[in-house]
């Protein structure tokens, strides 16, 4: 298995671009991040790309650009510049896969939100299949971090995917909050792996780091594996000691 970290939690004492370094140094396969981009001017996509070549790590995936703020299920005119927007910036760091959020449920209308989801991933397809790079819409819980999300279930998701049957469009199964919302990880990602375009990980409660927590990590890595499964397993965590020693500790346990 191939592993990322998400350099926006971690690290936070060290400057965003010196993140790529001590990742590689730690023993990280590459990096990820949201959109870092936005909103500040020390970070720029050419530098994020600078910082990647510089240290010889690669950028498993970021987020498209303002993720939280323009959702997958919006008019598709915002959708399409959004997601060729993102795609221009990915490219000035090697980005090949972007993480879309579906938005929150808007009244009870559940069947026409995961019918506009569909409609406006189909046409993404297109997009994503030309340009090359791979767009996964990711389940969140609704539970405690994310009220009100409406795509809240790895089952939704996988049921979106077969309807957009497109190898450009995947679903990111967290972890996280799929342990939360379901639980029977291993089971529905053997089943689903061919749907699954990127991991996210971390400790189940509290979202720190993976060995602290509930879930038989190395199990559902195994499954993953087994399955077929040969891209990035990402950590999206918050770490509760020592950021390098809590990074050393995961990749150990995981490995």
């Amino acid at each position: 298995m191939k592993f990322s970290l998400c350099i926006e939690p971690v690290f936070e004492n060290l400057s965003f671009y010196d993140r790529f370094q001590i990742a590689k140094d730690c023993g990280c396969d590459a990096v990820e991040f949201w959109d870092p981009w936005v909103g500040n001017e020390t970070v720029t996509p050419a530098g994020l790309g600078k910082a990647s070549s510089d240290a010889g790590i690669p950028v498993a995936a970021c987020c498209l650009n303002q993720a939280w703020t323009i959702r997958m299920n919006f008019p598709w005119k915002t959708v399409k510049e959004n997601v060729e927007k993102s795609i221009a910036i990915g490219s000035e760091f090697g980005c090949k896969t972007f993480i879309g959020l579906s938005g929150d449920l808007e009244g009870s209308f559940e069947d026409t939100q995961k019918i506009l989801l569909v409609e406006n991933l189909k046409r993404t397809a297109e997009i994503a299949e030309k340009a090359g790079v791979t767009i996964v819409l990711e389940a969140l819980n609704s539970m405690y971090d994310h009220k009100g999300y409406y795509l809240n279930s790895a089952y939704k998701g996988f049921e979106i995917m077969k309807a957009v049957d497109s190898p450009n469009i995947k679903l990111l199964f967290d972890c996280y909050h799929m342990q939360l919302m379901e639980g029977n990880l291993v089971n529905n990602i053997t089943v689903n792996a061919d749907y699954i375009g990127h991991f996210h990980s971390a400790g189940v409660p509290g979202r720190h780091e993976l060995h602290l927590g509930e879930t038989n990590y190395p199990r559902v890595i195994r499954a993953a594996e087994e399955a077929g499964y040969d891209r990035y397993f990402g950590f999206e965590y918050w770490p509760t000691y020592d950021n390098e020693q809590s990074l050393r500790d995961i990749l150990a346990y995981v490995k």
